[in-house]
């Protein structure tokens, strides 16, 4: 018998003792009253519960006993009891543990130095303690409760060995991720639908230049940030989704403003997650700038667009040469008729239709070019669809069939972006056909439903399709064809039918595929179809005037016509051929107290100053001086938004005598 066990029968027999001595009933025999044996058979019925509790219960439980040493210090503890699950945890039996110190029974573990701080603090205080730590004993991180009981304490707890690890490889995750999404360049959100909190990561404020503290958690902060022209329609997609369970995700591309107030196009991709009760409860997506890949499709499709002029150049240089011969033949006629001949205004009449033909021709040329900042208008679908369509084909092998309904809706479009569009389309139809062929185009309205397969949301559409004759598109290349740089063309830049998505996706609509090898391609806008009709020119008139005209242009021919045409409406005229010299001519009219009514300003002047250049000047000579700013740029960003740049009014090139007249009249009203 070990010396532990010895011990433990004194004390046994300590208790029987006591019990003999003090009366207690040790045997059947002893006398005692009935209520000293219901007592009894109470004491042992708890017993036999709290050793049943004991030894079934799930945690570990041991019991140890403190070990002093001759100064009263802790110097280990013994087991005096342990549970069944205990001892599982230790692969141990408790008839070879019982009674043996913690070094004992874990001799490789330095048990004593892991736990002695515990020991001595719960055994100095008095009071439990609840601790967690790594133990070589076993392997394991333990997360336990200490109890001291006079010089005994009881431990119990579990192993969380299996949840730390878990929690390890999350942190080790969640990092990566992080990592991941800014090295990618992808910003995370989290929008709680119910309090309308929205998470934001750290990468998606740092796509719009902001510290993590610039920008709080809420929904009106991105809705702040997104561009105008953008909130209405992403936000109707936004309500799709949650509304409809067809759209439980999708991915959206629109304007948010940068911290130096610049727009930075995004790409969101959002899912929707549902609560137990099947409702949408969050909405989750991410957020990656594509500006410089929208500025590269811009180049690209700059450099697709010279590419297209070689083809379109012979066809232009046909129909010029169609209209100068009607204007120079006509001018020949009229030169030789006499002045009482009935044919002349007939003439006249031919003359004026033929410049208003290479007017349009001009203004077609100039659209095809047009880059720069959107301008959204209400459009014209069929005006849109023919004026492109017709100006890519000509002079080309390929013929344009249209079936566009006679009521189709207008659309709230960027014309220009718009007619690109239509360009790649009908160009990628063209190369689809290099023999020749027909392509059809139609344009008509639609309803969409909630359930439809667009992902878009319910409401008026116009669908516009594209179809060639020509080979078709293979099964495998099908669902790449609007990726960007993706191209069976030898010589093509792959950015084309791409820039074309990002397009129609912009404006809120979509844009679809069908092809069957041998036979042909359809390809299919559809777009939100506006309310608002197109504006429609009001007749023309010519309205005379009285007053001082200033006119700047470079070209000596326009100065004539300008200063021709004014005097004909009753002003003024006085002509200079660059800014140095509108200047000096301001100044003389202004000390000879006969200021001028209003200035008309070329936007170009080359090798000197141009008209947004001279007004600032011409304000600081006269602060209420009216000018107009006139140019053959009809796209230009200034004749888009003259007031912003201080001009009262507007004269687009070439200009006639009804338009010059009713904008002189407007601004000097």
């Amino acid at each position: 018998m070990s010396g532990w066990q010895r011990q433990q029968a004194t004390v046994y027999s300590a208790v029987v003792e006591h019990s003999v001595h003090h009366g207690s009933p040790v045997n059947n025999s002893t006398v005692g009253t009935r209520e000293e044996w219901r007592h009894r058979r109470e004491r042992v019925a708890r017993d036999l519960l709290y050793r049943s509790l004991f030894e079934h219960a799930l945690l570990e439980v041991h019991i140890w006993q403190i070990v002093r040493d001759d100064q009263n210090a802790i110097r280990t503890w013994r087991l005096v009891d342990a549970n069944a699950a205990a001892l599982k945890s230790w692969g141990r039996d408790l008839p070879e543990v019982v009674g043996l110190t913690t070094d004992e029974i874990f001799p490789e573990a330095d048990a004593v130095r892991t736990f002695l701080p515990i020991v001595e603090e719960i055994m100095s205080t008095g009071l439990p303690k609840e601790w967690e730590t790594s133990f070589a004993g076993t392997d394991q991180i333990l997360h336990m409760i200490s109890i001291p009981v006079g010089e005994f304490f009881v431990s119990t707890g579990f192993d969380v060995t299996i949840d730390r690890k878990r929690e390890q490889d999350l942190q080790i995750a969640l990092r990566s991720l992080v990592q991941a999404t800014q090295a990618g360049g992808v910003g995370l959100w989290d929008w709680d639908l119910r309090t309308n909190d929205v998470r934001y990561s750290d990468e998606w404020k740092s796509q719009l230049g902001c510290a993590p503290s610039e920008i709080a958690n809420s929904f009106e902060e991105w809705r702040s940030r997104v561009h105008p022209d953008d909130l209405e329609p992403t936000l109707a997609r936004v309500k799709a989704m949650i509304e409809s369970p067809a759209f439980r995700s999708t991915d959206t591309v629109f304007r948010m403003r940068h911290k130096d107030g610049s727009f930075r196009w995004i790409l969101a991709q959002s899912s929707i997650i549902l609560g137990d009760d099947g409702e949408p409860h969050r909405l989750l997506g991410s957020h990656v700038d594509i500006t410089d890949r929208r500025r590269l499709e811009e180049r690209v499709n700059e450099t697709q667009k010279l590419e297209s002029i070689g083809t379109l150049a012979a066809g232009i240089a046909h129909d010029f040469n169609n209209l100068l011969g009607a204007i120079t033949g006509n001018l020949s006629l009229l030169r030789e008729s006499p002045p009482d001949d009935p044919d002349r205004l007939v003439l006249l009449k031919e003359l004026d239709d033929a410049a208003r033909r290479a007017t349009a021709l001009t203004q077609q040329l100039l659209t095809f070019a047009k880059g720069g900042t959107p301008v959204r208008d209400v459009a014209s679908v069929r005006d849109l669809v023919i004026d492109s369509a017709s100006f890519v084909t000509r002079g080309s092998n390929v013929r344009c069939v249209f079936t566009i309904a006679e009521n189709v809706s207008a659309v709230h479009a960027d014309v220009g972006q718009l007619s690109q569009v239509i360009d790649n389309l009908v160009i990628n139809a063209m190369h689809a056909m290099p023999q020749g062929g027909s392509i059809r185009i139609g344009a008509a309205d639609d309803t969409l439903q909630e359930m439809n397969t667009l992902g878009l949301p319910p409401g008026r559409y116009v669908r516009i399709s594209v179809a060639d004759e020509g080979t078709g598109i293979e099964d495998d290349v099908l669902p790449r064809v609007f990726d960007p740089f993706f191209t069976t063309k030898s010589t093509g830049s792959g950015l084309g039918l791409s820039s074309s998505h990002s397009i129609v996706s912009g404006h809120g609509g979509r844009i679809t595929v069908q092809s069957t090898v041998g036979k042909g391609s359809v390809f299919e806008i559809v777009l939100p179809a506006s309310d608002n009709a197109p504006r429609v020119d009001a007749p023309r008139r010519t309205v005379s005037g009285h007053g001082r005209v200033l006119v700047m242009d470079d070209e000596e021919q326009l100065r004539t016509m300008f200063r021709r045409m004014l005097n004909r409406l009753g002003y003024d005229c006085d002509v200079s051929t660059d800014g140095d010299d509108a200047l000096r001519r301001y100044r003389e009219a202004m000390a000879s107290g006969q200021r001028y009514d209003a200035v008309i300003l070329d936007l170009t002047i080359p090798g000197n100053l141009g008209g947004a250049y001279v007004l600032p000047h011409l304000q600081a000579l006269d602060p209420g001086v009216i000018a107009l700013v006139t140019s053959g740029y009809a796209d230009d960003d200034i004749l888009s938004r003259y007031e912003h740049y201080g001009f009262s009014g507007r004269i687009k090139k070439p200009v006639d005598l009804a338009t010059l007249s009713e904008e002189l009249h407007r601004v000097l009203a």
